[in-house]
């Protein structure tokens, strides 16, 4: 991992620029999850309807504390399962309505370079996989390039990481309708063990 990459790809970030680099499940495409003109560009590249909410990561639970209400349920889940998404309503208006009006999934990543990306720039950050809606998910730039060929132009930055494991997605976990709403790595029966047996 090319620490001063990561620097270089933070700074594009924090100047509203967009970047695709590897997660912990297939490459992402994200940019400052508090700039709405640059997140209005992921969902161009993406050709993303705006009906569908944009993840988060963020690289502590102290950055997530910002930007959503926590409560014990959902700090039990960031503490017990690396990596898991859970949705909670949103504080304040830092995040633009266009991510999402009421609620935010957030994750901690346990890739190391989305996470220093998130503590480098200081901001969470959008985290959706980097390709165009409804193809599949990308494990290698030359897919993400291939997937998204008619707006490379508006990429500011790849981080090659060569071809990634191909992970289950993220469990997302939604604290405010109680629901699973995706199964990845982490099972259903798992996350109601843990939370004696509801949500």
């Amino acid at each position: 991992m090319d620490i001063n990459e990561i620097k270089k790809a933070a700074m594009i970030i924090i100047n509203g620029g967009i970047v695709v680099y590897p997660t912990d499940t297939c490459y992402g495409i994200g940019c400052d999850a508090t700039n709405p003109v640059a997140i209005e560009k992921i969902f161009l590249i993406k050709e993303r309807s705006k009906d569908k909410p944009l993840p988060l990561i963020a690289s502590s639970i102290e950055m997530i504390k910002s930007y959503v209400y926590l409560d014990e349920r959902a700090l039990k889940l960031f503490n017990t399962f690396p990596g898991i998404s859970v949705a909670l309503r949103k504080k304040g208006k830092a995040i633009p309505d266009i991510v999402n009006s009421d609620k935010i999934a957030f994750r901690i990543p346990s890739n190391e370079i989305s996470r220093k990306l998130c503590e480098f720039s200081n901001k969470p950050i959008i985290s959706t996989s980097a390709n165009k809606s409804g193809d599949p998910s990308p494990y290698s730039i030359k897919e993400v390039k291939s997937s998204l060929k008619n707006y490379l132009d508006h990429i500011d930055l790849f981080i090659d990481y060569g071809v990634l494991d191909k992970n289950p997605p993220s469990t997302i976990v939604d604290l405010i309708t109680g629901e699973v709403s995706r199964v990845g790595k982490v099972t259903e029966k798992q996350i109601l063990d843990l939370l004696g047996g509801k949500l």
